[in-house]
C-alpha cells in the first residue's frame, strides 16, 4: 500500500504541483471497452463530429482536441482507466523553507517534536529539498517493473534520518543534528514489479514507507506544517525489506510484508554504527506488517488498520528503562533492547462529507503498541513497555486561495519508555492551528500556531548524554512559524 501521500488530498488539500498523490487503481477492463475509448480519443469514433472549419489547420487541431479531452474526463469519472502513452521516467520535487520561533527558555528543547521543530529560539530553516525519480507501474494487468528513489536533503533528513543518513558534523546537545542543513537522507529507494496473477500483485523490494500512519514525510503534503506527536514518537517513518500489495476487490487493497527489524534503518542492533547483523542477542529480529484499506463506493473516505510484529523484537526505536534510564525513541537505538514480542498497531481515517461540498476533511488515527524486551545493562529480569495515542484532524477550504487546519494529539507512554528523553510513565498533549495560501499554482504559504503540554514537555539537554535535567515544564510550549514551499 503506497502512503505517499493521501488519496483525499487530490481532492480538498490543494497539494502544490510536484507533489505526487496517492491514487486508488482503476477496475481493469475488458480488451474491447479499452479499444472504444481508444477509438473515440483517436477521432476515428463518428459520433464526435467537429465544427470547426478544417481548412484552418491551427482552428481544427484546436477543434479536435477538446472532444478528446472532454471525453477522456467523462470516461475517467465514469471509472474507465484510459492511458494514451506508458509512464516513464518523473522527475519532481519541491523546496521547503520556514521561519520558526519555539518560546523557550535557551538551551532548551522538546524531545517529542520532530529535531528541527523542537529548538529553542526562532530561526530560518531549510526543512528540506526533495527529490523524486521514479517510474511508476501502469494501469495493466502484466509483467512490468518500475522503481522509485526519494532524496531528502536538509534539516528534516537531519531530523528524521536518524539513524540512517548522513548529517554533516554539528553539536550533539542541540536537538541531535537539526541544524545540519546540508544532511542528505535516502527516504525511498525500491524496486516494484507487478505480477500478473488475478487483479494482479504489485511487489516493493527495498527501502520504503510503510502504510501505518495517517502523516507522511512530505510536510506540504501534511494538513499541517510541524509533524504530530503521533507521526513523531510512535510510528516509523522509513523501513526496508519487502511488501506485496494486492486488491482482491476495486474497494479493497491488503499489503502483506517481511522487514528488517528496526524503525528507519537497515538492520537492527546495538550500535548501528557497528557491524549490526539484524539480531538481538542471538535472535534474528524480523518484523511482519499486515495491512488492509478500505475505500467508499463515492471515493470520499477511506479506512486502514496495519500492524508490525516482531518476535524476536526491534531496535530501533530504543527503550528506557524507569525510574533512571530514559527512552531514546524510534530514530534511536538502545543498549536496553533485547529480543522479545513487539507489537505495534495503527489504524486511521478519512472522510469528505458530500454535504460539505467538498470543502471540508475529517481525519482520526489511533495507535499503541507493546514490547517485552527492556533489559539492563547487567542480568535481571526482562521489563515491558507499552504506549498509546490519539489525533483528530480537521481541515476547511474557505475558497480557492485559503484553507484552515486544525490538529489535536495525544500520547501516553509506559514506564521503560519509548518516549525520547523521558522516563515514564507520562502523558502529553498538543494543539495545532493552521493556515495556508495557495498563492500560485507550485507555491504555497502556510502559517502556524501550536501549543504543546504535559509530564516534562520541555527541559535542557544535558551534554554529551542528551538526557532531561531541571529545568524541566510541563509547560505550555507554544511555537509560532511561518512556510514557503516551491514544488515542481
Amino acid at each position: 500500500m503506497d502512503k505517499q501521500p493521501h488519496s483525499l488530498a487530490v481532492i480538498l488539500r490543494k497539494l502544490p504541483h510536484g507533489v505526487t498523490t496517492r491514487r486508488f487503481r482503476l477496475p481493469l477492463l475488458p480488451l474491447s471497452t479499452r479499444l472504444l475509448a481508444t477509438l473515440a480519443l483517436l477521432e476515428l469514433f463518428p459520433s464526435f463530429p467537429v465544427e470547426a472549419d478544417s481548412s484552418d489547420p491551427l482552428v481544427s487541431a484546436s477543434a479536435s482536441a477538446s472532444p478528446a479531452a472532454e471525453l477522456e474526463k467523462a470516461l475517467e469519472e465514469g471509472g474507465i482507466a484510459v492511458q494514451s502513452t506508458p509512464p516513464g521516467l518523473r522527475l519532481s520535487g519541491y523546496l521547503d523553507s520556514s521561519y520558526l520561533d519555539n518560546f523557550l527558555p535557551p538551551n532548551a528543547r522538546i524531545p517529542t517534536r520532530m529535531a528541527d521543530d523542537g529548538i529553542a529560539g526562532g530561526g530560518f530553516n531549510l526543512n528540506a529539498v526533495r527529490l523524486l525519480l521514479e517510474k511508476p507501474l501502469d494501469d495493466q494487468n502484466r509483467w512490468e517493473t518500475g522503481f522509485r528513489a526519494d532524496v531528502f536533503v536538509g534539516e528534516d533528513a537531519a531530523s528524521m534520518g536518524g539513524p540512517d543518513n548522513l548529517a554533516g558534523l554539528g553539536v550533539p546537545t542541540e536537538a541531535g543534528y537539526a541544524r545540519n542543513s546540508s544532511s542528505f537522507l535516502l527516504a525511498e529507494a525500491y524496486v516494484t514489479f507487478r505480477i500478473p496473477v488475478g487483479n494482479a500483485i504489485d511487489v516493493k523490494v527495498g527501502k520504503f514507507v510503510p502504510p501505518l500512519g495517517f502523516e507522511v514525510m512530505e510536510r506540504p503534503a501534511n494538513l499541517n506544517f510541524t509533524y504530530g506527536n503521533l507521526y513523531t514518537n510512535m510510528i516509523p517513518e522509513m523501513v526496508t525489506g519487502m511488501e506485496a500489495v494486492y486488491r482482491p476487490l476495486d474497494w479493497v487493497e491488503t499489503t502483506l510484508g517481511i522487514l528488517d527489524g528496526s524503525f528507519n534503518a537497515a538492520r537492527a542492533g546495538f550500535p548501528f554504527f557497528g557491524q549490526s547483523n539484524n539480531t538481538l542477542g542471538n535472535a534474528a529480529a524480523y518484523l511482519f506488517l499486515a495491512s488492509a484499506g478500505i475505500d467508499a463506493p463515492a471515493r470520499n473516505a477511506r479506512l486502514v488498520a496495519s500492524a508490525l510484529y516482531g518476535p524476536d523484537g526491534v531496535n530501533p526505536p530504543g527503550f528506557g528503562l524507569s525510574p533512571s534510564t530514559p527512552g531514546t525513541g524510534v530514530f534511536v537505538e538502545s543498549p536496553l533492547n533485547r529480543a522479545a514480542p513487539f507489537f505495534l498497531g495503527d489504524v486511521w481515517g478519512e472522510w469528505i462529507p458530500k454535504a460539505a461540498r467538498d470543502r471540508l476533511l475529517l481525519a482520526w488515527e489511533t495507535t499503541g503498541g507493546f514490547y517485552e524486551g527492556v533489559g539492563t545493562l547487567g542480568s535481571g529480569a526482562l521489563q515491558s513497555s507499552s504506549w498509546l495515542g490519539a489525533s483528530l484532524w480537521a481541515k476547511y477550504q474557505a475558497n480557492s486561495l485559503t484553507s484552515l487546519a486544525l490538529r489535536t494529539d495525544w500520547i501516553h507512554g509506559s514506564a521503560n519508555e519509548i518516549l525520547s528523553d523521558h522516563v515514564g510513565p507520562e502523558d502529553i498533549w498538543s494543539v495545532t492551528g493552521t493556515v495556508s495560501f495557495d498563492i500560485w499554482e507550485n507555491l504555497m504559504l502556510r502559517t502556524e500556531f501550536r501549543m504543546d503540554w504535559g509530564a516534562a514537555v520541555y527541559g535542557t539537554p544535558f551534554s554529551p548524554l542528551g538526557t532531561l535535567l531541571f529545568p524541566i515544564s510541563s509547560g505550555p510550549a507554544f511555537l509560532w512559524a511561518v512556510e514557503t514551499v516551491y514544488s515542481f
